[in-house]
């Protein structure tokens, strides 16, 4: 009797200091829950995860069914997420982006540079482990999550909530199929389920961010609560897509070049190469008095390490090449060894520019889950992304 009656008591004093800790931490204390709105099974998980922990507020993520717990301990910080049935879900630790998988901050530097870095999660309990990234690009914040391996999985912008670096991240788990709402999970019909994120957006709504597989068509779905479809995406398996376009007007820091290095030029063409609609390099081929010459830039009009050779002056050509596991670079074999260990190789393509490869993008697959990685030209890593 006693252990249950200290048990209560100090789920009562967490409750307390819930309600009096410091508002101006938790930019979401509007969507923070009153100590009598969580359910006591909840409480008592989170004291049973966390026995030493200062402060606790809630949110609830589905109504009267996931709750998320932030924790402040005198060590670290956390989240958790229970059910109303006092089940944990998932506990994540904040970590410091030092700590994150290379893959991780690879990923977060190329597709988001320049970015303000706020926060990192490491799941360390869960049905699927993995990494969370609070960022803010653009002035917009993002919610980036990756598996495990430090894959991309899914981001989320506009959740319910800004963050700030002191304060918790905006609620999210991931979510089992058995755990949707009826209404979301029979808007699924005929589509296999792949994974799900649940968070809440500016309005502080349910929002499902899930993963499907529709006859063999990777989509990306959002749902609300009653299984409406508010957005939907097919999610690319073919790696980066590169194409080249005709120059009909000239960008002006590429007039300045050839102003510059071609002085009394005349223009013979001029070729964007794009990635994934990007403009990556340009090609530009000139006549200088009875001169021919031809100039390879790149995005920033600086010129590439492999220019054409002397007397070159022919419009680039882009060519796709299928590889097999052994025509692989041995680069790129011995990153998928140490990192993907007993993967098969799917399918892979090298995307070349005038026979100088630019990239090359591999599928593979690892017990029941396939991967889409992209290299370099020199096969270092740039991504990867579980489909």
């Amino acid at each position: 009797m006693k252990t249950k009656i200290s048990l209560i008591a100090l789920v009562s004093v967490l409750a307390l200091n819930a309600c009096t800790q410091d508002q101006n931490v938790d930019p979401q204390n509007a969507s923070t829950l009153a100590p009598q709105e969580v359910p006591v099974l909840v409480t008592q998980a989170v004291a049973t995860v966390y026995p030493k922990m200062t402060s606790v507020d809630y949110t609830s993520l589905q109504t009267n069914s996931i709750y998320v717990a932030n924790v402040t301990t005198p060590v670290t910080e956390a989240q958790v997420v229970v059910s109303n049935k006092g089940i944990v879900k998932e506990v994540a630790v904040k970590i410091a982006k030092a700590n994150l998988p290379a893959a991780v901050i690879t990923y977060i530097d190329s597709n988001f540079p320049g970015a303000t870095f706020e926060h990192a999660l490491k799941k360390t309990k869960g049905d699927k482990l993995g990494f969370r990234v609070e960022l803010i690009f653009n002035k917009e914040h993002y919610s980036i999550f990756f598996d495990e391996t430090g894959a991309f999985l899914n981001q989320v912008t506009g959740l319910q909530g800004k963050p700030g670096k002191k304060g918790p991240a905006p609620a999210a788990t991931e979510i089992a199929l058995a755990d949707l709402p009826a209404p979301v999970q029979a808007a699924l019909n005929g589509m296999t389920f792949k994974r799900a994120i649940l968070t809440k957006d500016q309005n502080g709504v349910a929002v499902y961010h899930i993963h499907v597989d529709k006859a063999g068509v990777l989509l990306s779905l959002d749902l609300d609560a009653n299984g409406t479809v508010l957005k939907s995406k097919e999610v690319s398996q073919k790696g980066a897509n590169f194409t080249k376009i005709d120059l009909t007007t000239l960008p002006a820091g590429l007039t300045s070049f050839l102003n510059s290095n071609a002085a009394g030029f005349t223009l013979d063409y001029a070729v964007a190469i794009k990635k994934d609609s990007i403009i990556v390099e340009y090609h530009i081929g000139v006549t200088i008095g009875t001169a021919k010459k031809e100039f390879h830039l790149d995005a920033n009009f600086q010129l590439l390490k492999n220019q054409p050779a002397k007397g070159g002056h022919t419009p680039p050509n882009v060519t796709i090449t299928s590889l097999t596991a052994s025509t692989l670079p041995a680069a790129i074999k011995t990153y998928l060894d140490t990192n993907y260990a007993g993967w098969a190789l799917v399918k892979a393509a090298s995307a070349a520019v005038d026979s100088v490869v630019k990239d090359y993008h591999v599928v593979i697959e690892v017990a029941t889950k396939k991967y889409l990685l992209e290299f370099d030209g020199d096969g270092k890593f740039e991504k990867a992304v579980v489909l």
